[in-house]
């Protein structure tokens, strides 16, 4: 199970970096709405603690939608103002502050799921546009490797925390915005512009996971789980499909 996440993790941020440089970051960004991190720790969640335990964990998941959009909208403001690193502590400080005050939180499924529509639909009307006056500076040769390893430390760490945390704090724990903040950091570094486009595309594509979340937890505990993650998968298509025309129009 191990090397299974040592290899998943890699081979999902550098096909979804090198969809960023055939299409443009907005949808490198948009793709990451899909559970692209937090899919696989629910599975592995499944595998390890059963069922029930990652039903919990998958409405812990679709409350830190929040707290990872949170990170995507206050990078952005930073980004055109301070340098990457600055940008990711204040984004990493945003979205702890928010998942801890969700953690006080005793909310129904369904009410989690209105609250995180709600939540992702303001941060859209808020966002900031990107400025393309900013100097773009060329990839390096071993960016994308890089890419891959960091998304590999940041995935096996979080699964190997999740038991010990509880379902709702691990649920929560997997919406860390690992892959996103490898694409806001590495895009940030050749323009400001490209990573306020990648955060909006990931903010655009978060409907896509809350999806997701909803129809796993609910189906997880009544059906089996090759079946609930079907269901979960074509949900989610769905939805991701109708956001690419929103997507398409701001990249």
């Amino acid at each position: 199970m191990l090397l299974f996440k040592i290899f998943l993790a890699p081979v999902l941020i550098g096909l979804v970096s090198l969809a960023g440089r055939k299409w443009g970051p907005g949808i490198s960004g948009w793709l990451l709405g899909l559970p692209l991190n937090s899919g696989p720790i629910l599975l592995f969640l499944v595998l390890q603690e059963g069922r029930p335990f990652a039903s919990a964990a998958a409405v812990g998941s679709l409350l830190g939608i929040i707290p990872w959009a949170a990170f995507g909208l206050v990078y952005a403001y930073c980004c055109t103002r301070l340098p990457w690193w600055s940008s990711m502590l204040a984004g990493w400080a945003a979205y702890a502050f928010v998942a801890l005050l969700l953690l006080r939180l005793h909310l129904s499924l369904v009410w989690s799921f209105a609250m995180v529509i709600a939540a992702l639909a303001a941060m859209l009307v808020v966002f900031p546009r990107p400025v393309y006056s900013d100097i773009r500076l060329p990839r390096r040769r071993y960016e994308l490797w890089l890419r891959m390893i960091t998304a590999t430390a940041m995935v096996v760490t979080l699964t190997a925390v999740a038991k010990a945390l509880g379902p709702l704090r691990s649920g929560i724990l997997s919406a860390f915005p690992a892959y996103t903040t490898i694409l806001a950091v590495f895009n940030h570094q050749h323009s400001a512009a490209s990573a306020v486009l990648v955060l909006r595309g990931v903010t655009m594509g978060l409907f896509t996971a809350a999806t997701f979340f909803l129809v796993l937890s609910t189906s997880l505990v009544r059906t089996g789980s090759v079946l609930s993650f079907s269901l979960a998968l074509a949900a989610a298509g769905v939805v991701q499909a109708a956001s690419l025309v929103l997507v398409r129009r701001h990249n």
